[in-house]
C-alpha cells in the first residue's frame, strides 16, 4: 500500500473531483486543494512522469519552463533546485540545496570534515561542495528514480534534502568562532 498525492479540481457541476498531476497533466492549472489518499497498488514513477511533474509545478509557481525542467523552491534560507539527471543507464532525482552564505573562517573549519548531519545518508548519495564565487556551501543529493513511487515521494526527497542542508548550515554556523 502506498500514498499518492491527489489534487482537487472543480468539475462542470462545480464539485471538486480528485486528479493526479501525472495522470491528468492538463488539469495542472486547476489545482485548488490537495489530499493524501491510499492506493492499493505500487507503481514506480518514470523519469518522464517526474519531468512532467516538475514542469507542472514550475508552471504553477510561475517559473519559466525548459526542455530539461529544474524546479526551484525556497524553503527557509535554503534554495533547492530539482531535476532529473542520467547516471549511466539509470535516471536519478538530483536535488541541489544552496546553503546561506558562510564566513571564510566557518568555511575553512567545515572543509576539514563533513557535517555530522551527512553521516545518516547513504554513502555516495550526497556531495557537499563549496561555491567559492558565492561564498556558500552546496549540497547535491542524488536519489535513484527506482526508489520513488509517486508525486509525494518526489516532494518528500526535496524536503529531506532541504532539511539536511538546514542541519549542515546549523553545524557550520555553530562551528564558527
Amino acid at each position: 500500500m502506498t500514498c499518492s498525492l491527489l489534487y482537487g479540481a472543480h468539475g462542470e457541476n462545480g464539485l471538486k473531483r480528485p486528479f493526479s498531476l501525472i495522470k491528468w497533466p492538463a488539469l495542472a492549472n486547476a489545482i485548488a486543494t490537495r489530499t493524501a489518499t491510499l492506493d492499493q497498488h505500487h507503481d514506480d514513477i518514470s523519469g518522464q512522469e517526474v519531468k512532467q511533474l516538475l514542469l507542472d509545478l514550475m508552471r504553477h509557481c510561475g517559473q519559466e519552463t525548459a526542455t530539461r525542467p529544474a524546479l526551484e523552491l525556497q524553503l527557509g534560507e535554503i534554495v533547492t533546485r530539482t531535476s532529473v539527471e542520467p547516471a549511466g543507464a539509470d535516471l536519478y532525482l538530483c536535488v541541489t540545496a544552496t546553503l546561506p552564505p558562510a564566513d571564510a573562517p566557518a568555511a575553512a573549519a567545515a572543509l576539514l570534515s563533513l557535517p555530522a548531519a551527512l553521516d545518516k545518508v547513504a554513502a555516495g548519495s550526497c556531495d557537499f561542495l563549496w561555491h567559492a564565487d558565492e561564498g556558500r556551501y552546496v549540497l547535491v543529493r542524488k536519489v535513484p528514480l527506482r526508489l520513488l513511487t509517486d508525486e509525494r515521494s518526489v516532494m518528500d526527497e526535496i524536503l529531506v534534502t532541504a532539511d539536511l542542508a538546514t542541519e549542515c548550515a546549523r553545524e557550520i554556523i555553530g562551528a564558527a568562532p
